[in-house]
Protein backbone atom coordinates (compact mmCIF):
# COMPACT_ATOMS: atom_id res chain seq x y z
CA UNK A 1 0.00 0.00 0.00
CA UNK A 2 2.76 2.59 0.58
CA UNK A 3 4.26 1.48 -2.61
CA UNK A 4 1.27 2.74 -4.13
CA UNK A 5 0.79 5.89 -2.48
CA UNK A 6 4.40 6.85 -3.05
CA UNK A 7 3.94 6.14 -6.80
CA UNK A 8 1.23 8.27 -6.91
CA UNK A 9 2.87 11.27 -5.51
CA UNK A 10 5.27 10.49 -7.66
CA UNK A 11 3.35 10.92 -10.71
CA UNK A 12 1.67 13.89 -8.69
CA UNK A 13 4.72 15.63 -8.81
CA UNK A 14 6.02 14.32 -12.08
CA UNK A 15 2.94 16.36 -13.78
CA UNK A 16 3.27 19.43 -12.23
CA UNK A 17 6.78 19.92 -13.02
CA UNK A 18 5.63 19.56 -16.53
CA UNK A 19 2.26 21.56 -16.57
CA UNK A 20 4.00 24.68 -14.72
CA UNK A 21 7.24 26.72 -16.83
CA UNK A 22 9.48 24.65 -15.27
CA UNK A 23 12.27 24.75 -17.82
CA UNK A 24 15.17 27.45 -17.39
CA UNK A 25 16.41 29.25 -20.06
CA UNK A 26 19.62 30.97 -19.38
CA UNK A 27 21.37 33.62 -21.59
CA UNK A 28 24.44 34.32 -21.62
CA UNK A 29 27.68 35.32 -23.53
CA UNK A 30 30.60 33.02 -23.61
CA UNK A 31 33.60 34.64 -24.26
CA UNK A 32 35.24 30.77 -24.59
CA UNK A 33 32.82 30.08 -27.31
CA UNK A 34 33.01 33.20 -29.08
CA UNK A 35 36.64 33.22 -29.08
CA UNK A 36 36.43 29.57 -30.75
CA UNK A 37 34.41 31.53 -33.34
CA UNK A 38 36.65 33.73 -34.00
CA UNK A 39 39.22 31.84 -34.52
CA UNK A 40 37.64 29.52 -37.15
CA UNK A 41 36.80 32.92 -39.33
CA UNK A 42 40.24 34.50 -39.33
CA UNK A 43 41.67 31.03 -40.21
CA UNK A 44 42.89 31.08 -43.96
CA UNK A 45 40.44 28.36 -45.11
CA UNK A 46 37.15 30.55 -43.96
CA UNK A 47 36.00 32.79 -47.02
CA UNK A 48 37.02 37.01 -46.16
CA UNK A 49 35.03 38.34 -43.13
CA UNK A 50 34.98 41.88 -41.29
CA UNK A 51 36.63 39.42 -38.47
CA UNK A 52 39.21 38.33 -40.69
CA UNK A 53 39.71 41.92 -41.88
CA UNK A 54 39.99 43.48 -38.21
CA UNK A 55 42.35 40.32 -36.96
CA UNK A 56 44.53 41.87 -39.70
CA UNK A 57 44.81 44.99 -39.48
CA UNK A 58 45.67 44.49 -35.76
CA UNK A 59 49.21 44.65 -33.70
CA UNK A 60 48.15 40.76 -34.12
CA UNK A 61 48.84 39.97 -36.94
CA UNK A 62 51.99 38.00 -36.76
CA UNK A 63 53.54 35.20 -38.20
CA UNK A 64 53.59 33.23 -34.80
CA UNK A 65 49.89 34.06 -33.96
CA UNK A 66 49.09 32.80 -38.05
CA UNK A 67 51.02 29.95 -37.65
CA UNK A 68 49.43 29.08 -34.29
CA UNK A 69 45.49 29.59 -36.02
CA UNK A 70 46.85 27.38 -39.21
CA UNK A 71 47.57 24.64 -36.26
CA UNK A 72 44.48 25.25 -34.61
CA UNK A 73 42.46 24.69 -37.92
CA UNK A 74 44.18 21.51 -38.31
CA UNK A 75 42.79 20.36 -35.17
CA UNK A 76 40.75 17.31 -35.90
CA UNK A 77 37.34 17.67 -33.51
CA UNK A 78 34.60 15.54 -36.00
CA UNK A 79 34.21 11.86 -34.86
CA UNK A 80 30.52 11.14 -35.16
CA UNK A 81 27.98 8.50 -33.94
CA UNK A 82 24.67 8.16 -35.73
CA UNK A 83 21.33 7.13 -34.23
CA UNK A 84 20.66 4.22 -36.08
CA UNK A 85 17.25 3.39 -34.96
CA UNK A 86 15.73 6.83 -35.87
CA UNK A 87 14.38 7.20 -39.61
CA UNK A 88 17.04 9.09 -41.54
CA UNK A 89 17.36 11.79 -41.40
CA UNK A 90 15.03 12.97 -39.09
CA UNK A 91 17.11 12.70 -36.07
CA UNK A 92 20.34 14.19 -35.97
CA UNK A 93 23.79 11.94 -35.54
CA UNK A 94 25.90 13.49 -32.99
CA UNK A 95 29.37 14.76 -33.75
CA UNK A 96 32.57 15.73 -31.18
CA UNK A 97 32.23 18.68 -32.41
CA UNK A 98 28.73 19.26 -30.87
CA UNK A 99 29.89 18.20 -27.56
CA UNK A 100 32.99 20.19 -27.70
CA UNK A 101 31.39 23.33 -28.74
CA UNK A 102 28.08 22.61 -26.17
CA UNK A 103 31.23 22.95 -23.16
CA UNK A 104 32.71 25.63 -24.81
CA UNK A 105 29.31 27.52 -24.80
CA UNK A 106 28.35 26.43 -20.77
CA UNK A 107 31.57 26.54 -19.48
CA UNK A 108 33.27 29.91 -17.38
CA UNK A 109 36.93 28.85 -17.45
CA UNK A 110 39.23 26.90 -19.85
CA UNK A 111 39.66 24.52 -16.88
CA UNK A 112 36.22 23.78 -16.82
CA UNK A 113 36.06 23.52 -20.65
CA UNK A 114 38.85 21.04 -20.74
CA UNK A 115 36.92 18.88 -17.28
CA UNK A 116 34.14 18.19 -19.13
CA UNK A 117 35.61 17.54 -22.80
CA UNK A 118 38.08 15.11 -21.06
CA UNK A 119 38.00 11.74 -23.69
CA UNK A 120 35.74 13.52 -26.33
CA UNK A 121 38.52 13.70 -28.61
CA UNK A 122 42.43 12.51 -28.24
CA UNK A 123 44.23 14.68 -24.61
CA UNK A 124 47.29 15.74 -27.37
CA UNK A 125 44.52 17.43 -29.35
CA UNK A 126 42.60 18.53 -26.46
CA UNK A 127 45.56 20.26 -24.92
CA UNK A 128 46.48 22.43 -28.20
CA UNK A 129 42.82 23.21 -28.75
CA UNK A 130 42.40 24.48 -25.50
CA UNK A 131 45.72 26.24 -25.30
CA UNK A 132 44.86 28.39 -28.16
CA UNK A 133 41.63 29.28 -26.99
CA UNK A 134 43.40 30.51 -24.06
CA UNK A 135 45.86 32.65 -25.94
CA UNK A 136 43.22 34.23 -28.17
CA UNK A 137 40.44 34.81 -25.54
CA UNK A 138 42.36 38.26 -24.86
CA UNK A 139 42.74 39.48 -28.00
CA UNK A 140 38.92 38.36 -28.95
CA UNK A 141 38.36 40.80 -26.19
CA UNK A 142 40.05 43.45 -27.38
CA UNK A 143 39.65 44.19 -30.74
CA UNK A 144 35.97 43.02 -30.84
CA UNK A 145 33.94 42.40 -28.14
CA UNK A 146 34.74 45.45 -25.79
CA UNK A 147 34.31 47.95 -28.95
CA UNK A 148 30.77 46.10 -29.26
CA UNK A 149 30.18 45.67 -25.31
CA UNK A 150 27.73 48.61 -24.94
CA UNK A 151 25.21 47.00 -27.62
CA UNK A 152 26.04 43.60 -27.27
CA UNK A 153 25.02 44.32 -23.40
CA UNK A 154 21.52 45.63 -24.40
CA UNK A 155 20.89 42.95 -26.54
CA UNK A 156 21.40 40.31 -24.15
CA UNK A 157 19.05 42.55 -21.77
CA UNK A 158 16.72 42.57 -24.36
CA UNK A 159 16.25 38.77 -24.12
CA UNK A 160 16.38 38.41 -21.00
CA UNK A 161 13.14 40.30 -20.31
CA UNK A 162 11.68 37.72 -22.44
CA UNK A 163 12.85 34.91 -20.05
CA UNK A 164 11.62 37.22 -17.07
CA UNK A 165 7.94 37.65 -18.39
CA UNK A 166 7.64 34.18 -18.95
CA UNK A 167 7.13 34.76 -23.27
CA UNK A 168 10.26 32.49 -23.55
CA UNK A 169 7.80 29.74 -21.12
CA UNK A 170 4.58 30.50 -23.12
CA UNK A 171 6.11 30.22 -26.52
CA UNK A 172 8.33 26.63 -25.69
CA UNK A 173 5.15 25.11 -24.09
CA UNK A 174 2.86 25.87 -27.46
CA UNK A 175 6.39 23.81 -28.95
CA UNK A 176 5.86 21.10 -26.82
CA UNK A 177 2.42 20.48 -27.22
CA UNK A 178 2.77 20.47 -31.24
CA UNK A 179 5.79 18.73 -31.51
CA UNK A 180 4.16 16.32 -29.23
CA UNK A 181 7.54 16.30 -27.33
CA UNK A 182 8.42 14.91 -23.24
CA UNK A 183 11.03 17.39 -22.57
CA UNK A 184 12.85 17.05 -18.76
CA UNK A 185 12.03 20.24 -17.27
CA UNK A 186 15.41 19.83 -14.90
CA UNK A 187 17.51 20.10 -18.64
CA UNK A 188 17.97 23.70 -19.44
CA UNK A 189 17.96 25.60 -22.62
CA UNK A 190 21.08 27.38 -23.34
CA UNK A 191 21.13 30.98 -25.67
CA UNK A 192 24.26 31.67 -26.27
CA UNK A 193 24.92 35.00 -27.76
CA UNK A 194 27.97 35.78 -29.79
CA UNK A 195 28.62 39.46 -31.62
CA UNK A 196 28.43 39.21 -35.44
CA UNK A 197 29.47 41.62 -38.11
CA UNK A 198 27.36 40.44 -40.61
CA UNK A 199 24.73 43.41 -40.82
CA UNK A 200 21.17 42.30 -41.55
CA UNK A 201 22.07 38.93 -40.76
CA UNK A 202 20.33 37.05 -37.57
CA UNK A 203 22.56 33.88 -37.97
CA UNK A 204 21.93 31.33 -35.30
CA UNK A 205 22.06 27.58 -34.96
CA UNK A 206 21.22 24.76 -32.67
CA UNK A 207 22.20 21.53 -31.02
CA UNK A 208 21.60 19.23 -27.88
CA UNK A 209 19.77 22.06 -25.79
CA UNK A 210 22.44 24.58 -26.77
CA UNK A 211 21.45 28.02 -29.29
CA UNK A 212 23.92 30.00 -30.41
CA UNK A 213 22.20 33.40 -31.77
CA UNK A 214 24.53 35.77 -33.47
CA UNK A 215 22.91 39.28 -33.20
CA UNK A 216 24.63 42.25 -36.06
CA UNK A 217 26.44 44.40 -33.55
CA UNK A 218 23.93 46.96 -34.72
CA UNK A 219 20.58 45.31 -34.10
CA UNK A 220 17.67 47.01 -32.13
CA UNK A 221 14.73 44.96 -33.59
CA UNK A 222 14.84 42.74 -30.19
CA UNK A 223 11.69 40.87 -31.60
CA UNK A 224 12.90 39.21 -34.24
CA UNK A 225 15.93 38.59 -32.03
CA UNK A 226 13.81 36.60 -29.78
CA UNK A 227 11.69 34.80 -32.53
CA UNK A 228 15.16 33.64 -34.05
CA UNK A 229 16.34 32.12 -30.69
CA UNK A 230 12.74 30.36 -30.30
CA UNK A 231 13.43 28.89 -33.77
CA UNK A 232 16.52 27.33 -32.61
CA UNK A 233 14.68 25.87 -29.69
CA UNK A 234 11.97 24.35 -31.92
CA UNK A 235 14.44 22.92 -34.05
CA UNK A 236 15.70 21.15 -30.78
CA UNK A 237 12.02 19.75 -30.07
CA UNK A 238 11.34 18.80 -33.24
CA UNK A 239 14.93 16.41 -32.86
CA UNK A 240 13.84 15.20 -29.80
CA UNK A 241 10.68 13.60 -30.79
CA UNK A 242 10.19 10.03 -29.95
CA UNK A 243 11.43 6.92 -32.03
CA UNK A 244 7.54 6.15 -32.41
CA UNK A 245 6.72 9.50 -33.19
CA UNK A 246 9.25 9.93 -36.30
CA UNK A 247 8.40 6.65 -37.24
CA UNK A 248 4.82 7.72 -37.77
CA UNK A 249 5.79 10.67 -39.33
CA UNK A 250 7.96 8.96 -41.96
CA UNK A 251 4.73 6.47 -42.75
CA UNK A 252 2.03 9.23 -43.16
CA UNK A 253 4.65 11.16 -45.84
CA UNK A 254 5.01 7.80 -47.41
CA UNK A 255 1.42 6.74 -47.67
CA UNK A 256 1.05 10.13 -49.55
CA UNK A 257 1.90 8.19 -52.08
CA UNK A 258 3.05 11.73 -53.78
CA UNK A 259 6.41 12.27 -56.01
CA UNK A 260 7.46 14.70 -54.07
CA UNK A 261 7.32 13.52 -50.51
CA UNK A 262 10.70 12.79 -49.26
CA UNK A 263 11.66 16.53 -50.61
CA UNK A 264 8.27 17.71 -48.76
CA UNK A 265 9.75 15.58 -45.02
CA UNK A 266 12.93 17.15 -45.77
CA UNK A 267 11.63 20.93 -45.72
CA UNK A 268 9.38 20.04 -42.38
CA UNK A 269 11.80 21.14 -39.85
CA UNK A 270 12.74 24.03 -40.78
CA UNK A 271 9.22 25.15 -42.17
CA UNK A 272 7.80 24.29 -38.55
CA UNK A 273 10.81 26.14 -37.18
CA UNK A 274 9.76 28.96 -39.05
CA UNK A 275 5.99 28.85 -38.92
CA UNK A 276 5.82 28.96 -35.46
CA UNK A 277 9.00 30.92 -34.67
CA UNK A 278 8.71 33.38 -37.78
CA UNK A 279 5.24 33.52 -37.71
CA UNK A 280 2.81 32.48 -35.08
CA UNK A 281 5.62 33.94 -32.28
CA UNK A 282 5.38 37.36 -34.15
CA UNK A 283 2.06 37.60 -35.01
CA UNK A 284 1.19 37.26 -31.05
CA UNK A 285 3.69 39.39 -30.05
CA UNK A 286 2.79 42.27 -32.82
CA UNK A 287 -1.09 41.75 -33.58
CA UNK A 288 -0.01 41.16 -36.94
CA UNK A 289 1.20 38.53 -39.79
CA UNK A 290 4.84 39.72 -40.66
CA UNK A 291 4.72 40.39 -44.39
CA UNK A 292 7.99 40.47 -45.47
CA UNK A 293 9.97 36.95 -46.10
CA UNK A 294 10.48 34.67 -42.54
CA UNK A 295 13.67 33.46 -43.79
CA UNK A 296 16.39 34.04 -46.15
CA UNK A 297 15.41 31.00 -48.57
CA UNK A 298 12.14 30.84 -50.97
CA UNK A 299 11.70 27.11 -50.02
CA UNK A 300 11.19 27.31 -46.98
CA UNK A 301 9.57 30.54 -46.72
CA UNK A 302 6.90 29.62 -49.43
CA UNK A 303 5.67 26.11 -47.23
CA UNK A 304 6.06 28.29 -43.88
CA UNK A 305 3.44 30.84 -45.05
CA UNK A 306 1.15 28.53 -47.58
CA UNK A 307 0.95 26.27 -44.52
CA UNK A 308 0.78 28.95 -41.77
CA UNK A 309 -2.59 28.88 -41.38
CA UNK A 310 -3.01 25.17 -41.19
CA UNK A 311 0.14 25.20 -38.32
CA UNK A 312 -1.92 27.98 -36.23
CA UNK A 313 -5.07 26.38 -35.84
CA UNK A 314 -2.85 23.28 -34.89
CA UNK A 315 -1.47 25.21 -32.16
CA UNK A 316 -4.19 27.03 -30.84
CA UNK A 317 -6.29 23.87 -30.40
CA UNK A 318 -3.03 22.26 -28.79
CA UNK A 319 -3.44 19.68 -31.10
CA UNK A 320 -0.56 17.73 -32.04
CA UNK A 321 0.77 16.99 -35.54
CA UNK A 322 -0.52 14.00 -36.73
CA UNK A 323 -1.29 12.17 -39.98
CA UNK A 324 -3.98 14.76 -41.21
CA UNK A 325 -1.54 17.57 -40.95
CA UNK A 326 1.24 15.68 -43.06
CA UNK A 327 -1.55 14.80 -45.88
CA UNK A 328 -2.91 18.75 -46.15
CA UNK A 329 1.07 20.24 -45.87
CA UNK A 330 1.90 17.44 -48.55
CA UNK A 331 -1.16 18.47 -50.63
CA UNK A 332 0.32 22.27 -50.39
CA UNK A 333 3.43 21.30 -51.91
CA UNK A 334 2.11 19.51 -54.56
CA UNK A 335 -0.23 21.98 -55.62
CA UNK A 336 1.45 25.08 -55.23
CA UNK A 337 5.16 24.01 -55.47
CA UNK A 338 5.24 20.84 -57.54
CA UNK A 339 7.70 21.83 -60.13
CA UNK A 340 10.63 22.77 -56.82
CA UNK A 341 11.41 18.50 -57.92
CA UNK A 342 13.46 20.78 -61.14
CA UNK A 343 15.25 23.36 -59.17
CA UNK A 344 19.26 22.32 -58.64
CA UNK A 345 18.85 24.62 -55.55
CA UNK A 346 16.14 22.85 -53.64
CA UNK A 347 17.21 19.78 -54.40
CA UNK A 348 20.61 20.45 -53.39
CA UNK A 349 19.55 21.44 -49.84
CA UNK A 350 19.93 17.78 -49.05
CA UNK A 351 22.58 16.25 -50.57
CA UNK A 352 25.85 13.49 -50.67
CA UNK A 353 28.05 13.88 -52.90
CA UNK A 354 30.92 11.48 -53.75
CA UNK A 355 33.52 12.08 -55.83
CA UNK A 356 37.52 11.53 -56.01
CA UNK A 357 37.88 14.80 -56.89
CA UNK A 358 38.15 17.12 -53.87
CA UNK A 359 37.50 20.25 -56.10
CA UNK A 360 34.37 18.57 -57.32
CA UNK A 361 32.68 18.64 -53.89
CA UNK A 362 33.76 22.04 -53.26
CA UNK A 363 31.95 23.05 -56.41
CA UNK A 364 28.67 22.44 -54.72
CA UNK A 365 29.61 24.00 -51.67
CA UNK A 366 30.44 26.84 -53.28
CA UNK A 367 27.35 27.00 -55.47
CA UNK A 368 24.80 25.56 -53.67
CA UNK A 369 25.86 27.17 -50.01
CA UNK A 370 22.33 26.91 -48.56
CA UNK A 371 21.85 23.42 -47.04
CA UNK A 372 20.06 21.74 -43.87
CA UNK A 373 22.02 18.37 -44.45
CA UNK A 374 25.46 17.77 -46.32
CA UNK A 375 27.26 14.60 -46.58
CA UNK A 376 30.09 13.91 -48.50
CA UNK A 377 32.43 11.13 -49.32
CA UNK A 378 35.54 10.45 -50.93
CA UNK A 379 37.35 8.85 -52.54
CA UNK A 380 34.32 6.56 -54.72
CA UNK A 381 34.09 2.87 -53.22
CA UNK A 382 31.22 0.84 -52.66
CA UNK A 383 31.47 1.89 -48.89
CA UNK A 384 30.54 5.35 -49.60
CA UNK A 385 27.68 4.33 -52.50
CA UNK A 386 26.51 2.25 -49.72
CA UNK A 387 26.34 5.09 -47.17
CA UNK A 388 24.76 7.46 -49.84
CA UNK A 389 22.00 4.91 -51.10
CA UNK A 390 20.49 4.54 -47.20
CA UNK A 391 20.49 8.54 -47.13
CA UNK A 392 16.78 9.33 -48.65
CA UNK A 393 18.41 12.78 -49.55
CA UNK A 394 19.46 13.61 -53.01
CA UNK A 395 22.83 11.63 -54.15
CA UNK A 396 25.64 12.79 -56.75
CA UNK A 397 28.14 10.02 -58.30
CA UNK A 398 31.01 11.67 -59.94
CA UNK A 399 32.63 9.51 -62.18
CA UNK A 400 36.47 10.99 -62.95
CA UNK A 401 38.34 8.14 -63.28
CA UNK A 402 37.88 3.90 -63.44
CA UNK A 403 34.77 5.10 -65.08
CA UNK A 404 33.78 1.09 -66.11
CA UNK A 405 34.38 0.39 -62.68
CA UNK A 406 32.67 3.09 -60.77
CA UNK A 407 29.46 2.71 -63.16
CA UNK A 408 29.09 -1.25 -62.72
CA UNK A 409 28.90 -0.61 -58.90
CA UNK A 410 26.55 2.47 -59.19
CA UNK A 411 24.51 -0.05 -61.55
CA UNK A 412 24.56 -3.07 -59.36
CA UNK A 413 23.28 -0.74 -56.40
CA UNK A 414 20.68 1.20 -58.01
CA UNK A 415 18.27 -0.49 -59.79
CA UNK A 416 17.16 2.47 -61.65
CA UNK A 417 20.19 2.48 -63.32
CA UNK A 418 19.59 -1.74 -64.81
CA UNK A 419 18.23 -0.85 -67.79
CA UNK A 420 21.02 2.69 -68.24
CA UNK A 421 23.98 1.27 -70.69
CA UNK A 422 25.55 4.96 -71.60
CA UNK A 423 28.92 5.44 -73.23
CA UNK A 424 31.44 6.17 -70.45
CA UNK A 425 33.75 7.53 -72.92
CA UNK A 426 31.82 10.42 -73.43
CA UNK A 427 30.84 12.79 -70.68
CA UNK A 428 27.65 13.16 -69.80
CA UNK A 429 24.88 13.58 -67.02
CA UNK A 430 22.23 11.69 -66.02
CA UNK A 431 19.16 12.34 -63.65
CA UNK A 432 17.20 9.11 -62.38
CA UNK A 433 14.28 9.56 -59.86
CA UNK A 434 14.91 6.46 -56.79
CA UNK A 435 12.82 4.44 -54.97
CA UNK A 436 13.08 6.75 -52.29
CA UNK A 437 11.83 9.92 -54.58
CA UNK A 438 15.05 11.25 -53.98
CA UNK A 439 17.05 12.29 -57.38
CA UNK A 440 20.41 10.37 -58.41
CA UNK A 441 23.28 12.28 -60.25
CA UNK A 442 25.12 10.96 -62.24
CA UNK A 443 28.09 12.93 -63.67
CA UNK A 444 30.79 11.11 -65.99
CA UNK A 445 33.92 13.37 -66.79
CA UNK A 446 37.38 13.21 -68.60
CA UNK A 447 38.42 16.82 -69.13
CA UNK A 448 35.93 18.73 -68.66
CA UNK A 449 35.34 20.26 -65.01
CA UNK A 450 31.59 19.62 -62.83
CA UNK A 451 30.83 23.30 -63.15
CA UNK A 452 31.37 23.31 -67.11
CA UNK A 453 29.23 19.90 -67.46
CA UNK A 454 26.49 21.46 -65.02
CA UNK A 455 26.30 25.01 -66.95
CA UNK A 456 25.66 22.85 -70.03
CA UNK A 457 23.55 20.61 -68.73
CA UNK A 458 21.62 22.64 -67.27
CA UNK A 459 21.04 26.31 -67.83
CA UNK A 460 19.61 28.56 -65.50
CA UNK A 461 20.21 25.75 -62.40
CA UNK A 462 16.74 23.70 -63.91
CA UNK A 463 16.55 19.94 -65.10
CA UNK A 464 14.65 20.38 -67.76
Amino acid sequence: MLRVILLIVFFANSFCLSAQHSVKFKVHYSELYATYDFLTKISSGYPDNDLKTIFEKSLYNTAGALKMIEDFSQIRIDYSYPFAQYPSPLKVGFMSRDFIEKNLAISQSIEEFKEKSAGIIPNEDLVAFSKTIEIFTSIYRELVFEPNKASFTQQQNSLQEYVDNNKFADFFDKGIAFYDVLWDPTIPFDICLLPSYEKGNLGARAFINVAICEPPVNLKDFTSFFSVAMHEIYHILYDNQSLSLKKDITKWFRDTHSPNSQYALLLLNEVLATGLGNGYLMEKINGKIDEEDWYANKYITGMAKETYALLKKYVEEEKPIDEAFVKTYVKTYDTKFGDWNKELAHLFMYRYIISDNRDDIAYFRKNYRFYSNNRTGSPVSQQEIDRAKEMPVTKVLVISSRHKEVYAIAKNSFDELKNSTPDLTKEFIRVFTLKDNTKLFIINRHLSSVEALMNKYFPGKIIK
